[in-house]
């Protein structure tokens, strides 16, 4: 630490003397636009100068390029590796409050100097140890709470590291002066759990948090800014409107991730709960989950209303088999898809009228069966005829009746050469132009970014697919500006058979990207989706020079979420190591990218049949004997 502090000062001095100015913010725009970075000695791509970082970061990767000959560089007195091309990324520590990174580079006998400054959230770690003191920012509840008899509440505080902290929740039996435990992986923060009483009345709850034994024995006190609310256990519930149908949950209440992979949200819902700006949704007895208070606009007068699934009926078409479940109004349903069959469950709603009919004609669906799996709540399954597969599925409630159309498999008119003749291909390169911090995606170490990348790897993908026959759908051809939803608004109207999505990866500040090997990996979500996945996939490891990352379901994507057909998500590389960015950006390493979407896209289409081992049933008698090997 010494040594690493006697560095900092010796480079700032000898900056100051060599110089005679002060040190230069490196430019981070990118090298092909930016107006000095092309030029200038030190460049640093990411992070952006004076980014915040995530809160609780101990280290953050940064990288650049320099543009010097044969140089050497130091990050803060660590010695950093350099990629043949200039460009660099390191992973090093941060402390709390605007932290300066000093890059040192020599190149020639010559001296070269930049910085980069960050900010970590926070109260620095070295004022917590002067003195007994609590971070106001990181203490529970900052907003309010509100929670029912038998909910666990989940108490921190973050202060001086080895010290004695201990909480009380005022009028709360057994809740005062508490001892908390620090968190041995988190120095300096604590933790503790309290069960609300099963017979608790309703109250409002006051935190406080008290610190002794600190250095100079000294103490600290701090009441949380928000105030815990414990509801009427009889009737906890606030009735609320879902201001954007079909929103996805929350398993747990923070406003990242932790999705649901099958609840959607409709109509007028049941709030019993209230926690980092979410309200807590109860679906029923057993089940419930989180949403934004901002996606729910909360009625002064509400109350309970019941569903009722008067009738189901069936349509048959030739692109799918829709049914129909005429209901009294919206609900949040489940909607769940497995290889063999479908179940989609409705909430609120009191029971079925079981009147129904089935067009026996569909292609997918052989019957339906139905339970009641808790009050209010009633489960349709619709069991799929054998060996058929789902090409993809879609919903959405009219006039409160919800519409599911099973959709059928695409046929193909292949011809001489053209395989893939009658397909329609959505390539989709991922993000849009944008040419200032924060960009539209990552970027790379020399300033690359991820939309050029996938744009330019969509494009050689699309070629081979129109000589394959295929027609092709393209969301981006230039530095038109396309949303998420846009592109999945661009599918359906284009009626699209399968959506590609192309990525390069990145990960988040805090993960170390020098950590183990990286390269490649193929998302998806739904069972139907898993097919043209797993093709691609297999075409990667393939054809592609890179580490094998994985066949990956994820449910929080927003492009593999996409139901209707079979839809993936590809990370090529990863843009933000040097060696990858590189090529990315040299044609003949994007043709091994392109080569394996394109071929995964075939074999999707065309699957090779399974090699079927014979066994050898004829009997032998008698002594075996060997043969001369020629």
């Amino acid at each position: 630490m010494k040594r690493t502090l006697f560095l900092l000062i010796f480079s700032f001095f000898f900056s100051f003397n060599v110089f005679g100015q002060d040190i230069p913010v490196a430019p981070y725009l990118p090298a092909q636009s930016g107006p000095d970075s092309s030029s200038s000695p030190i460049t640093v791509q990411y992070p952006h100068e004076k980014m915040t970082v995530s809160r609780g970061a101990k280290k953050i990767f940064l990288f650049g390029k320099l543009n010097l000959k044969d140089p050497v560089l130091d990050i803060n007195g660590e010695k950093i590796p350099i990629h043949k091309n200039g460009a660099f990324i390191a992973f090093l520590p941060v402390e709390n409050g605007d932290f300066e990174f000093l890059l040192t580079a020599q190149s020639e006998g010559q001296t070269y100097q930049a910085k980069r400054t960050v900010v970590v959230p926070g109260m620095p770690i070295k004022k917590l140890f002067e003195k007994a003191e609590f971070d106001p920012e990181e203490v529970y509840p900052q907003t309010p709470v509100e929670l029912v008899p038998g909910d666990l509440i989940e108490l921190s505080v973050r202060g001086t590291p080895r010290t004695e902290v201990s909480y009380t929740l005022s009028g709360l039996k057994g809740a005062k002066n508490i001892i908390m435990k620090e968190d041995s992986s988190v120095p300096g923060v604590y933790r503790a759990k309290y069960l609300i009483a099963q017979d608790q009345k309703p109250k409002t709850v006051k935190v406080t948090y008290r610190m002794q034994h600190a250095p100079g024995n000294t103490k600290a006190k701090i009441t949380a800014p928000g105030r815990i609310k414990i509801l009427d256990s009889k009737n906890p519930f606030t009735t609320a409107e879902i201001t954007l149908p079909g929103i996805k949950l929350r398993k747990i209440p923070v406003k990242k991730e932790n999705l649901y992979p099958f609840y959607r949200a409709y109509g007028r819902v049941q709030l019993n709960g209230l926690s980092n700006g979410l309200y807590r949704i109860a679906l029923n007895e057993n089940e419930s989950a989180w949403l934004e208070a901002d996606r729910l606009k909360i009625r002064s007068f509400g109350g309970y209303e019941e569903n009722y699934i008067n009738e189901m009926s069936s349509a048959v078409t030739d692109a799918k088999t829709r049914l129909s479940f005429q209901g009294l109004r919206e609900v949040p349903i489940q909607v769940q898809e497995f290889n063999d069959r479908f179940e989609l469950t409705f909430y609120y709603t009191r029971g079925f009228g079981e009147n129904y009919s089935l067009d026996t004609t569909s292609p997918v669906v052989d019957s339906v069966e139905w339970v009641y799996p808790a009050k209010d709540t009633v489960k349709f399954i619709i069991h799929f005829k054998k060996d058929v597969s789902l090409w993809g599925h879609g919903y959405d409630f009219e006039n409160g009746t919800l519409l599911l159309d099973l959709m059928h498999k695409p046929l193909l008119s292949p011809q001489k050469n053209q395989p893939l003749k009658g397909a329609r291909i959505l390539i989709d390169a991922g993000h849009s132009p944008k040419r200032t911090v924060p960009y539209d995606g990552a970027v790379g170490p020399t300033g690359f970014l991820e939309y050029e990348a996938n744009l330019a790897l969509a494009q050689d993908v699309e070629k081979l697919l129109k000589e394959a026959g295929a027609d092709v759908i393209m969301t981006r051809r230039g530095n038109n500006h396309i949303s998420l939803q846009g592109r999945y608004n661009k599918a359906i109207k284009e009626n699209a058979h399968i959506f590609v999505s192309i990525h390069y990866n990145a990960l988040p500040e805090t993960l170390n990207p020098l950590s183990r090997p990286r390269g490649y990996s193929v998302y998806y979500n739904y069972p139907h989706s898993l097919p043209l996945a797993k093709a691609v996939y297999e075409a990667f490891n393939r054809y592609v020079p890179l580490p094998d990352n994985g066949l990956i379901a994820n449910d929080i994507l927003f492009i593999p979420r996409i139901p209707q057909f079979p839809s993936i998500l590809v990370e090529n590389a990863y843009i933000i190591l040097p060696e990858q960015e590189e090529m990315a950006q040299d044609p003949a390493g994007r043709a091994k990218f392109a080569k394996a979407i394109y071929q995964g896209i075939l074999d999707f289409y065309y699957p090779k049949p399974a090699v079927v081992q014979k066994k050898n049933t004829k009997k032998r008698s008698g002594r075996r004997r060997s043969k001369p090997r020629f």
